[in-house]
């Protein structure tokens, strides 16, 4: 197994070492930064090296979850003036995009997962298997409701 399939195997329980993960204690972040506007060549590279890593790691991801556990999908949205794909997981989503315009390509990164008022993108394509673990806590051990008074 790989360095993130052992992670999501321990997350979900089907690693000898794993513990079962505590409501709340979803804490993995993946590296972002504020959306910049760089030249379409490389947002273009940008997305596809993102995009390509994402489908690797999910299919990584979804070979641990097996047949006992949904699965990850990855949902390529074809758009004018834009590259964007979404990554599901039961109730949760994010959704990772490039748009075009002006002959400059804006990155974005939305979703139920993302803690940030602000438009932000992935640091790299590094980000990627922290990104996808977020979505499985989200899902697998959300956060704990709050004592009601």
């Amino acid at each position: 197994m790989t360095p993130f399939m052992t992670r999501v195997a321990e997350l979900v329980g089907t690693h000898p070492d794993a513990v079962p993960p505590a409501a709340g204690a979803g804490t993995t972040m993946p590296q972002t930064r504020l959306s910049t506007r760089v030249d379409t060549g490389t947002g273009a590279d940008r997305h596809v090296a993102l995009r390509s890593l994402t489908e690797q790691y999910v299919c990584e991801a979804n070979a641990v979850l097996g047949s006992d556990h949904t699965h990850l999908d990855l949902v390529d949205e074809p758009l004018p003036d834009e590259l964007a794909f979404s990554v599901t997981f039961g109730d949760h989503a994010v959704r990772c995009s490039t748009r075009f315009v002006d002959g400059r390509a804006y990155g974005r990164l939305v979703g139920d997962v993302v803690e940030d008022d602000e438009p932000r993108e992935l640091e790299s394509a590094d980000a990627v298997p922290d990104l996808l673990v977020r979505l499985l806590e989200a899902e697998i051990a959300p956060p704990s409701m709050p004592a009601s008074a």
